[in-house]
């Protein structure tokens, strides 16, 4: 449940195995690319001045980028041609991989087997380039029927020539405008997505000057296919039973190259993966540096899997390759290392909510834990049912497992659980509060004491938030901020100053004078405001402040008045927490009330049965939104950047983009 650790490892090796240690890279699929060249400029790269390392060293002087002529796109031609001629899907076969795998053989043998096969394929290819492009015809011709006109007589007029037409709205428009201008006859056939369609007959002899009217309207002509006699429908017909014949034709061409599938379909298969390969060995190569003989490459690796990558190196290249393992805690320039977020089943799909943020930077603490569980018990507040809890329960796990969204059916799962515990400290099973007894609490009848405890819950989960804020602004060393502003120490005393001074006005616990209160929130304000100059004193710089002394007190003025309305708008937001608790019943009741007005008990049922329809559907909705509301606004603001990168290694997936 938390960041996972990383080290950056720097990878040194002559560039003939460039290639290998690439695809080593790929199998491995934990290192998170670095650029390079960005790296060595940085002097991040610590090699200790020995024999094994001198060449290495030397070569640092004289670095270039590596530039890419890589072309796969006849190789995907050729795959993708088999894949649709053979049923095959494109799959990533990890066991097909390997270090010292040849691609450009294995490309050979696969044009090799397209050769044998090419007659075919064109012929199929060239089949189904004809039925789109009768296809394309028929619906033209469609436009035609419209005004019954009778194309196989058009076409083949010996003084007339027949075009139809598409052209805007706007264009049509002057097309009207100019007809007398214009030495054809021209119907307008009807407008299909935004475009208005006409037919032109047109005398051949005034061909030219009808066609620079056309041009300069900027009409498209329609394809309409040549050599055919009869009516329209006829021509129609006809084209329908060229294309059914097309397409058993090519159901023939296929089935004899079936026949020969076990024979191709190894070496595609292999190709298929090794092309995914190679692609994103060429990402990896456009973050690498090139010297005159050696390779420099880096990246981020989780601490986890350092010793198992460093071992399959050393196991194939031995002393050829140089690695270089380092500490980030200890690295002073260079690129900030990426996030991966580690965290158990329970908590692992409200990841998903948390990077809709942003992503926590690498010494952030991880929210995640925090966020589900607040959110959980804020969602199970507000929508506290048994029976409705059971639906959006049944609904994640549909989405999870036949749906196969694994994110959000476990939200929904886990919110449907808390729905339920709360449905059952309420007492409530499909909004109705009578089959089963409360065990806490019933909502409409202590609506006070729902308000209250709301407030009581969110002062809770801002204090933790304000622990939360502390920890991060430890973790970044951030005297300023961590001592002196709102979300650190100075501002987390400002908050428990305001909710004593509330709770001793109500209660008169403590005792305490106003004019004392007063005063400490008067003090802890003035810390804030001079929270720059006394941080610099401390650290003992001589430049007090960072920018003009003006601007800054400008600012922090306003951050004064930010931070006393932030405090009081953050504590008074969480009574929705109770106010939706309670809107939660009073929507059943509407229902409910509106079934018994029913003249038959099944009309009735029914109302209800569309009534918790609706709760679950738009309340939960509602509900759902403004839970995550509290905690982005609310929560996250205290303790939260989420400014870091994502953790995104070099891997191979399935996919069919060619």
């Amino acid at each position: 449940m938390a960041v996972e650790k990383m080290k950056v490892i720097g990878i040194v090796g002559n560039n003939s195995d460039l290639d290998k240690v690439a695809r080593m890279v790929v199998m491995n699929g934990t290192i998170h690319m670095l650029n390079a060249i960005s790296e060595l400029n940085s002097n991040c790269l610590e090699l200790k001045a020995s024999e094994d390392n001198i060449n290495a060293m030397q070569e640092l002087t004289d670095i270039r980028p590596y530039r890419s002529n890589a072309d796969f796109s006849e190789d995907e031609k050729i795959i993708k041609a088999f894949h649709d001629v053979l049923n095959i899907k494109p799959a990533v076969i990890k066991g097909h991989i390997n270090p010292s795998f040849n691609y450009h053989e294995l490309m050979e043998d696969l044009k090799k087997s397209y050769d044998d096969a090419k007659n075919t394929l064109d012929e199929i290819e060239e089949l189904n380039s004809q039925i789109a492009t009768k296809q394309n015809y028929i619906q033209n011709l469609r436009y035609a029927k419209i005004e019954d006109l009778d194309v196989g007589v058009l076409l083949n007029l010996k003084y007339f020539d027949f075009n139809l037409m598409s052209l805007s709205r706007e264009k049509y428009k002057k097309l009207k405008l100019n007809y007398e201008n214009i030495p054809s006859v021209v119907i307008h056939l009807g407008v299909f997505d935004d475009s208005d369609i006409v037919a032109a007959l047109t005398p051949k002899e005034l061909k030219e000057d009808a066609e620079r009217i056309f041009t300069s309207l900027n009409i498209f002509k329609l394809d309409i296919p040549k050599g055919y006699t009869g009516s329209t429908e006829n021509i129609i017909r006809t084209l329908q039973q060229e294309i059914s014949t097309m397409k058993r034709e090519i159901e023939e061409l296929k089935a004899a190259v079936q026949l020969s599938r076990e024979k191709y379909e190894t070496v595609i298969v292999k190709s298929y993966t090794m092309l995914m390969v190679e692609k994103k060995i060429e990402e990896i190569k456009s973050e690498i540096a090139l010297g005159e003989n050696l390779f420099f490459m880096f990246g981020f690796v989780p601490v986890g899997e350092i010793d198992k990558f460093q071992s399959q190196v050393k196991c194939v290249f031995q002393d050829r390759v140089i690695l270089v393992a380092a500490d980030v805690e200890n690295r002073k320039y260079g690129h900030s290392p990426p996030t991966k977020l580690k965290n158990n089943i329970l908590f692992k799909p409200f990841e998903s909510l948390v990077e809709m943020y942003g992503i926590p930077t690498y010494n952030e603490k991880d929210p995640t834990p925090f966020f589900a569980l607040s959110y959980m018990l804020l969602f199970g507040a507000m929508f506290g049912d048994v029976g409705q809890g059971f639906v959006i329960f049944a609904l994640g796990l549909i989405l999870k497992y036949i749906m196969k969204n694994n994110a959000f059916g476990g939200i929904l799962s886990r919110l449907g659980i808390s729905s339920m515990i709360f449905g059952l400290l309420y007492g409530s099973v499909f909004g109705n509060e009578e089959i089963i007894e409360h065990l806490l609490i019933k909502p409409m009848d202590n609506i006070n004491t729902m308000l209250i405890s709301a407030i009581v819950l969110g002062v809770v989960l801002i204090n933790i938030g304000y622990i939360y804020s502390l920890i991060n602004l430890y973790k970044r060393k951030d005297l300023e901020e961590g001592v002196f502003g709102r979300e650190g120490v100075v501002g987390y005393l400002f908050f428990w100053t305001l909710i004593l001074l509330a709770i001793d006005k109500v209660m008169n616990i403590l005792g305490v004078p106003t004019w004392g209160y007063i005063v400490t929130l008067a003090a802890l304000l003035l810390l804030m405001v001079f929270k720059q100059p006394l941080a610099h004193m401390i650290k003992g710089n001589k430049e007090l402040y960072e920018d003009s002394p003006a601007d800054y007190y400008i600012e922090a003025g306003f951050g004064v008045i930010e931070t006393i309305l932030s405090v009081l708008s953050n504590i008074i937001s969480f009574i929705r927490v109770g106010a939706f608790a309670l809107n939660h019943v009073g929507l059943y009741i509407a229902f409910a009330t509106m079934a018994e007005m029913m003249n038959s008990h099944a009309a009735g049922v029914v109302v209800l049965i569309v009534g918790n329809i609706v709760i679950i559907g738009l309340e939960g909705l509602i509900v759902f939104i403004q839970s995550l509301r509290l905690e982005y606004y609310e929560l996250f603001s205290k303790y939260y950047s989420g400014y870091g990168i994502p953790y995104k290694p070099v891997q191979i997936y399935n996919h069919e983009d060619y």
